[in-house]
């Protein structure tokens, strides 16, 4: 698995969490820590999707009262 440009801090979280999965042995300890996992990934999706869409939303903005575009607005 390749882990582009995490920061030391991001590396260091990494590494403590494969440590305590490693040294676990119950399985459904294992199975909630695997869900929780998933469902973090999914939410730093959903968040950098929605970051996406705001930083979008106000270039256009900014677009738009710079150069008098109607992004979005019919004439």
């Amino acid at each position: 698995m390749t882990n582009h440009h995490l920061s030391v801090e991001q590396r260091f979280h990494l590494e403590a969490a494969f440590r305590e999965i490693d040294a676990c042995e119950d399985i459904d300890t294992l199975r909630s820590l695997t869900k929780q996992i998933i469902t973090a990934q999914e939410n730093e999706k959903a968040f950098a999707r929605e970051a996406m869409i705001q930083v979008r939303i106000e270039m256009e903005a900014a677009a738009s009262q710079r150069f008098g575009f109607n992004w979005g607005q019919s004439s």
